[in-house]
Parts: structure tokens; sequence; C-alpha cells
């Protein structure tokens, strides 16, 4: 090869493979890539030498705890899936049962603490100079209201002061360990969910996670893959990961919930069609458990989203409601016959049930029933302090009703569970805690949807459709007229912010409804199983830190902050 340079050519000479490859070691042979090798490494000898099922085991929570180290954020985008799938491999830890979702909170936690000591990169560094988000440093104060934290912090006092009382220790440092995750969830994942993109992203996720259940529902339909236990006319009634279809429609509710908001409150047509999709599949799937509770829990969502998203739709809704109270004080003065509503009320499990000789049909109702009657009976006996958090199957031998002798686990009302729990003192605790996320809730919704009407002030005209590109004859006509290309992208541009208002807003209403979903559903079930709470932890962070991205919206002429608005 020649060269052609001042004073003539000269002659270069190709580097040796010696030479290439020293070259080539220097360029690739860092810290960082070692590291990846000698854990890469590592791993394989693990899966090699270790017996099952701690060889896949171990090096996956090793994997995870580096990674929960390095970025944080990743156990809570992997937590939407935990709390599913987790629950196919548990490990048994000093009586406790932890699953994937257990652990991942563990090693949030170490993750979190272990950042304290990791000297700050360079992008956490420059953050408030080039807009960087990245390392363990990326976190701010939590933004959790303080009500909130001592509610439940006094539910957990009180928990711990009925343990006293309790027949297996095992059982109360169970449900005590459930609400210290949830306590640890809504500390340290709250200073972690700083951005829209990072909220928005957990939403995904987690309806992600429930079309995913959804599907594992159907093959379980399709195959008749189930007990006898849970064919009610003919038909299987699907269980997920869950081993039961009660909570399975509870969990399913949470992300249907959301994605019902989506569809009937979402900002544009391809959101609405994404969210009706997920709505549909998650819709049958709930259909497919055929569980009374969750058909009642996710109707009473739905009402509550359209009471909420549809302002001009309340006063018929009133009507409605009054209506059906004309209806039953019609029923109940003799004016309907009997036998028109009998049906209703027998599906429902309200009449005609036999607590020593069921029909087929109606045992399970018959067997909540006296599960309730025996969790009054535990209340009845202790009615301060309850028998011990965790322990009304524990206490059930000795309260159970005529032939159900096995008990659920729990009382089939989560009210009452806790009531015979950790008595009148755990339920107030338990009512204030609950009143206290409803107004850390409504007080967010209420911050996003007054921003939401502030943005709407200023637009006279109806949303309209995003223009198309400019031609070429536009094009010229800018040049001429500067203004004219200004005013087209600041109107744009307000629409834009407009839709983003809109959609958070549906959010924060979908959220609101899961967790008015879960108290209904918790009348007839207890959905606090599983890991579910951590899932609602991590929706409880979504809807406040909400609030907190979305920012204000300046009145001054109606300039927004584009790129503030949007990170």
């Amino acid at each position: 090869m020649n060269n052609p340079g001042a004073g003539g050519f000269t002659q270069i000479r190709k580097a040796s493979w010696l030479q290439s490859a020293s070259l080539f070691l220097r360029e690739k042979l860092t810290v960082s890539n070692l590291v990846g090798l000698i854990g890469g490494l590592c791993a394989i000898v693990l899966l090699i030498m270790l017996r099952e099922p701690w060889n896949f085991r171990l090096p996956l929570y090793c994997v995870i705890l580096t990674w929960t180290i390095l970025r944080p954020r990743a156990a809570l985008y992997l937590m939407p899936f935990a709390v599913p799938w987790g629950s196919l491999d548990t490990i048994d830890v000093a009586g406790l049962h932890l699953n994937s979702a257990d652990i991942l909170v563990v090693l949030l936690g170490i993750g979190w603490l272990l950042s304290f000591g990791l000297r700050p990169t360079a992008s956490e560094r420059d953050w408030g100079t080039y807009g960087v988000n990245s390392g363990p440093g990326d976190r701010e104060a939590s933004n959790v209201p303080r009500y909130l934290l001592f509610a439940l912090l006094v539910l957990l006092g009180t928990m711990l002061l009925s343990m006293r009382a309790s027949i297996s220790f095992s059982s109360s440092l169970k449900e005590v360990s459930k609400w210290l995750e949830f306590l640890v969830l809504l500390l340290i994942g709250s200073q972690y969910i700083r951005t829209r993109k990072q909220i928005w992203t957990m939403i995904v996720l987690v309806c992600l996670a429930g079309v995913t259940q959804a599907f594992f529902g159907y093959l379980q339909a399709f195959f008749n893959l189930g007990p006898q236990a849970f064919i009610r006319d003919t038909s299987l009634r699907v269980y997920g990961t869950f081993d039961q279809p009660n909570p399975f429609a509870g969990y399913l509710n949470m992300p249907l919930s959301i994605a019902l908001a989506l569809t009937l409150l979402g900002s544009n047509r391809i959101i609405r069609l994404w969210a009706g999709l997920v709505s549909v599949m998650l819709a049958f799937a709930v259909y497919l458990t055929q569980s009374r509770g969750g058909e009642i829990a996710i109707a009473v969502a739905l009402l509550f989203i359209v009471i909420v998203g549809f302002p001009h739709l309340r006063k018929l809704i009133a009507l409605l409601g009054l209506a059906g109270l004309i209806l039953i004080e019609m029923f109940f003065s003799g004016w309907i016959p009997t036998f028109v509503i009998t049906p209703a009320l027998k599906y429902l499990g309200i009449i005609q049930i036999s607590f020593t000789n069921p029909s087929q049909q109606d045992y399970s109702t018959a067997e909540r029933l006296a599960h309730w009657i025996a969790g009054v009976r535990m209340f009845v006996d202790h009615p301060l302090t309850g028998v011990g958090t965790g322990n009304y199957p524990d206490a059930y031998p000795q309260y159970f009703v005529t032939i159900f002798v096995n008990s659920l686990g729990h009382a089939h009302n989560y009210y009452i569970n806790i009531a015979a729990e950790i008595g009148s003192i755990g339920l107030t605790a338990y009512l204030l805690f609950l009143m206290a996320m409803f107004v850390a809730g409504g007080s967010a919704y209420n911050s996003i949807h007054k921003k939401y009407m502030q943005a709407t002030a200023g637009l006279e005209t109806p949303l309209p459709k995003v223009q198309a590109p400019l031609g070429l004859w536009n094009k010229l006509l800018a040049l001429v007229q500067p203004m004219y290309i200004s005013t087209r992208v600041q109107t744009q541009g307000r629409y834009s912010i407009l839709e983003m208002f809109r959609n958070d807003r549906a959010l924060a209403i979908g959220i609101l409804a899961v967790l008015l979903s879960v108290c209904v559903h918790n009348l007839v079930d207890d959905l606090y199983v599983h890991s579910l709470t951590n899932l609602i932890a991590l929706l409880l962070i979504a809807l406040i830190r909400l609030e907190g991205v979305t920012h204000n919206v300046s009145s001054n002429g109606g300039n927004f902050d584009y790129a503030e608005i949007t990170k």
C-alpha cells in the first residue's frame, strides 16, 4: 500500500497479528468486561456443581441482586411478573414460604442500603446538567404522605400486639412480613419511580403480566387442567397460578380496571384500541373463573370509572340508582312477586342455603357463610386483640360450624378475618389505613384533574386530529411568514400536552378503581394472598408519584414547558 504525501510515496507496513491482538486486548480488557466474564464463568460453575433447584436459583438471584444494586428500578419492573408467576417457585426459610416477589423486596432493600456506600457515577453527577438518570444514586426523597405511613405503622403495631395470643408464631410472622414488604416497597419504591415514563412503563408491565396469566387461564379451560372441585356446571373454573379461582379473579381485576379506564377515558384512538384489546382478554378470563365476588367487584369498579370519568352522566346514574331503590322498596312491599327475584338472590347466595346438607351448587356459598360465622365467634370471644394475626386457620377447629371442619385459610371476608385475628383495635386500624389510602389517592387524582382542567381552560375548540406534515407550498410560505409555522407548532404542542394530562387522569381513575375493587372483593374473600399486597403497593406508588410528575400548566399565554412535562 502506498501513501501519497509530501515528498513522494511511502510504504505503509501492515500490523502483525501479534500487534493486532495486543490492540484488541487493550480495547476489550476493561474492568467491566472482566467482571462480566468472571460472573459468567461463576454462573456456569454454579449451574454445573450445585444440585437442583439451587443450580439455577442461586445464579439467577445473584444476577438480579447485581442488577438491583446497579439499577434498583429493575426490581420494581420485575415485580409485576413476580407476583403472579413467583408462586411457582418458593423457598422455605424458617417456616416462611418465600416466592420471587418476596425475594425481590429483600434484594431491593439490599440494593438501596448498598447504594449509600457506592460512589456516584458520572451520569448521576451530571443529572442536573444533562438529564441522564441511571445508577444506584438515581433516587429522591420519598413523597409518601406521612398520614399514610402512620396508618400503616399503626396497623403493623396492632398486629404485633395481637401476637401475644397467637397459637402459631410462624403464622403470625408470615402475616406481619407481608405488610412489612408493603412498607418497604412504599418507602423505597417511591424514591426510584421519578418520571412519567417510568410510571407508564410499570403500568404496561402490570397489564402484560395480567395478559400472560389470562392466556394461562385459557389453556387451563381448553385442556381442563384442574381439580374436580373446580368444575361448576360442567365447566372448569380457571385459577391461573393462584391455586384458587377467587384470588385469580381478584388479581385479573387489577390490570382490568386500569385497562377499562384507559379504554373509556384515553386520549386517542390508538391507546383506546390497545387498552380495549387488553380489557377483552382479561374480562373473558375473569368470566372463566366464575367468581361471583370478582364479577361484583369489577362491576363496581366499572361503575366508579363511569361516574368519575363522565361527570355529565352522573344525573342519569343517580336516576337509575333511585329506580333501583324503588324496585327494592316495591319488592319488600309485596308489589313484586317473590319468584321474580328469587333466582338472583339464590345466585348471590342469600337465600335457601343449608349448613347441614348443602347441594353441590350451594356448597361453596354455605362453606363461605360457615367461615363467616366462625370468624364472628372468634371476635366475640377475643374482642380487643383477637386470636393473633394470621391465626384464623389455627383457631378455626374450635369454632367450626356443622360439617365444615376444615379451614380454608381465612374467613372469606377480610373484614371479619382481621376482626377475628387482631380484634376491634386492629379492625379500626385497618379501616383507618384504607381511609388513608383513598385520601392519598383521591388527593393525587384531584391534583391531576385540576391541572387537566387548567390545560383545557384555554382551548375553545375541540381536540383536533394531528395535522399532516407541511407541504412544499406551506414550507415556502413559512419563509415569508415565520409566525405561521410558530403558531402551528405551539398549537400542536399544547394539544399533545393536553393528551398527556388526559391519559394521566385516566390512569389515576383506573388505579383508584383497582383499590375500590379490592375493598369490594374482600367482602367475600381475602385478596392479600400470593404477594398481591406488593402489586397494590406498586400501583399506589404509581398513583402518588403521578401527581408529582404532572407539572403545573403555565397560564402565561398558554406557554408549556414541553420538555419538562414529557420526561
